[in-house]
């Protein structure tokens, strides 16, 4: 299926709350027995912190089915990850004709929390505010001394801001007046500038332009109760582990849904596929765990083309601290699931910015200048020139004439320009819609009922795990004590005979867990842990009776059959 052919809205700009809300609703009030629509908590300027769950509700209901939860906007400017579940759910019910749509709201449950921060996004897109989360005075309670980033020439956009001055160590790129370039130690002559952003200044003294710390410091992606460190120790951590609303609301729902299977963390920017743990190497978290990341990685990479990077041993620039108190080490450790992190937009590969991981902890002068023009060079061949500005004379009411310019950067460099945004919509949804099908799926694969004497029988039952993930999802999830095991339970008879009327058989591994090598001498196979048991029963029933056979447990929600005697 071609998705860009088969949605019904149109992608070109990023969506404010109304929109959403509205859009959310119409599936809800349109396609009442496939989705419904909640609030599962109230930001502090009154929002609703809208979940939408959607399954075949004809083919059981969504606690009864594995579950794929995704959320977009834990950070508020982060919109394009927001944009994408939207997209994913326009194709979803734009497409429910489609065999491989109602296969997947037959089998399976998708759970959304499309915008964490309600709050902080409207914000970020209805003024020229930079907002990391949530736009609260944090960790100040009020505007301190310093130079505070403001759209003083009412362009809608913060850009940058240079000031002449005679040690200025800033001087025009001779390759492209609007990039600038380190002043030589020898340069005594020609014109310089300092640069800042575009802003004004808090108690200036008429000298010293120093920034002032960011007004927005919270970051939520720093408030989940594992690993979590003090403000003095993790920058945005929040006064204590989930003291947001916002926080609380996702991980409330999360915890409330045993079925959820598996996560993913919508982010931008950079263009990577990023696996937990961040706050410790990845040796340290279970083998098996991390051999799936890396197998659904590689789904991920196939339909995104970005690469698939460990947050810890790999994301961060060497010497660089560990981020504590993150959602998806959360999902990892806590829940016991697999939780990526996808960096949407890639402006530095498109661009012609060289890439590596870890990323460099230092990069020269000339690089910098080098990797700035080739920013501008990309805004003017595949952006028509929309999104930079020239440098421009303007009246600074505290520093007399300064210039303004640059790049818009929330619409270029943090979220894709309109004419990309599409594509970028696309591919994250092409692997939304292949994850899903990877979580545990357990049936029975036959029953059967056999006659012993008289109205004694024989019932055999034969459950299996034809999904890639096991039922436990992830050993870490095993190692908390906290997931139920399996239990099958039969009821219809009339006594029991041998057995129990509810047996508890453990876990099913998935075809995950199988071993497989290819050798001169062919393909082999392996395994360790059953993907399929079987349980027994001596019973004594009338005949006709019909026996209903059900399992619940691990994190497959619930599946039941029935057989007559």
């Amino acid at each position: 299926m071609k998705l860009t052919e088969n949605i019904t809205y149109v992608y070109d700009h990023l969506m404010n709350y109304e929109e959403i809300r509205t859009r959310l609703n119409s599936y809800a009030l349109e396609h009442p027995e496939l989705c419904r629509v909640s609030s599962v908590g109230k930001t502090r300027e009154g929002r609703d912190i809208l979940a939408i769950e959607v399954t075949n509700t004809l083919t059981g209901s969504y606690e009864d089915k594995p579950a794929l939860y995704m959320e977009g906007n834990i950070h508020a400017g982060e919109i394009t990850g927001c944009m994408c579940i939207m997209y994913c759910l326009d194709v979803i019910f734009t497409n429910l004709q489609e065999e491989k749509i109602r296969e997947i709201l037959d089998k399976y449950t998708i759970y959304s929390i499309p915008r964490v921060s309600p709050d902080g996004s409207e914000h970020y897109l209805t003024t020229p505010d930079m907002v990391r989360s949530v736009n609260t005075l944090y960790p100040y309670e009020e505007d301190m001394p310093g130079l505070v980033p403001a759209d003083l020439d009412g362009d809608g956009v913060i850009r940058k801001m240079r000031v002449r001055s005679p040690y200025g160590i800033w001087k025009e790129s001779e390759a492209d007046p609007r990039v600038m370039t380190k002043r030589q130690p020898d340069e005594t002559e020609g014109v310089f500038y300092n640069v800042y952003s575009e802003g004004y200044i808090n108690d200036y003294d008429g000298v010293n332009i120093v920034s002032a710390p960011g007004k927005f410091g919270s970051d939520f992606n720093r408030n989940y109760p594992i690993g979590w460190k003090p403000e003095h120790q993790q920058r945005g951590a929040g006064d204590y582990p989930l003291s947001h609303p916002e926080t609380r609301a996702n991980t409330d729902f999360l915890l409330a849904h045993s079925n959820i299977c598996a996560v993913l963390d919508m982010h931008t920017m950079g263009g990577q596929n990023l696996y937990t743990p961040g706050f410790k190497p990845a040796k340290e978290a279970e083998r098996q765990d991390i051999a799936i990341y890396k197998a659904l990685g590689k789904m991920a990479k196939e339909e995104n083309g970005y690469p698939v990077i460990n947050v810890f041993d790999e994301y961060m620039p060497a010497g660089s601290p560990a981020c504590f108190g993150g959602f998806d080490d959360f999902a990892h450790f806590i829940l016991g699931v697999p939780a990526f992190t996808i960096e949407c937009w890639d402006l530095d590969p498109r661009a012609g910015v060289p890439v590596q991981f870890p990323p460099k902890a230092v990069t020269t002068d000339e690089e910098q200048e080098e990797h700035a023009l080739k920013y501008v060079q990309w805004i003017d061949k595949e952006n028509d020139g929309e999104g930079i500005t020239t440098w421009t004379r303007f009246d600074h009411p505290q520093l007399g004439e300064v210039e303004i310019g640059g790049i818009d950067y929330k619409h270029v460099v943090q979220n894709p320009p309109p004419k990309f945004l599409p594509q970028e919509l696309e591919k994250h949804t092409r692997f939304m819609l292949r994850l899903i099908k990877t979580l545990p799926q357990v049936s029975f694969r036959k029953v059967t009922c056999e006659r012993l004497s008289g109205d004694v029988f024989k019932v055999d039952a034969y459950l299996m795990n034809t999904g890639f993930l096991p039922t436990y999802v992830f050993k870490e999830g095993l190692k908390l004590k906290k997931l139920k095991p399996l239990k099958v339970n039969i009821s219809g008879m009339s006594a029991m005979l041998e057995g129990k009327e509810t047996t508890e058989i453990g876990q099913l591994e998935g075809f995950s867990g199988l071993g497989g090598f290819n050798s001169g001498l062919g393909a082999g196979t392996f395994q360790t842990d059953p993907l399929e048991k079987k349980i027994t029963w001596i019973i004594r029933a009338e005949e006709g009776a019909e026996l209903k056979i059900r399992v619940s447990g691990g994190r497959i929600g619930q599946v039941e059959t029935s057989v007559t005697v």
